[in-house]
């Protein structure tokens, strides 16, 4: 029985997290956006924008984990630093 609870406990948890990013992801890729809208460097705001469609369309297929990923190696082209929610 404390085991079924325990694995149920970690299923709740591992939800929970699921629901986090997925609330996440569109704060980061709002903060990429501005973000580009501000670089001059047209090389770098290209290279950006494809990551943060990239991560758009993570977010849009439910792979949350995989769009912070990504929308973390946009902000490092852009060279800012994201406020993430947790």
């Amino acid at each position: 029985m404390k085991k079924l609870m325990a694995l149920l406990a970690v299923v709740i948890m591992l939800g929970a997290a699921g629901i986090a990013s997925a609330k996440e992801c569109p704060l980061l890729i709002k903060q990429l956006k501005d973000a580009s809208a501000k670089e001059s460097n047209a090389t770098k705001k290209a290279d950006a924008d494809k990551l943060i469609a990239k991560a758009q369309k993570e977010h849009d297929e439910g792979k949350h984990a995989d769009s912070v990923k990504t929308a973390d190696d946009a902000a490092k082209v852009l060279g800012v630093k994201l406020e993430h929610k947790q």
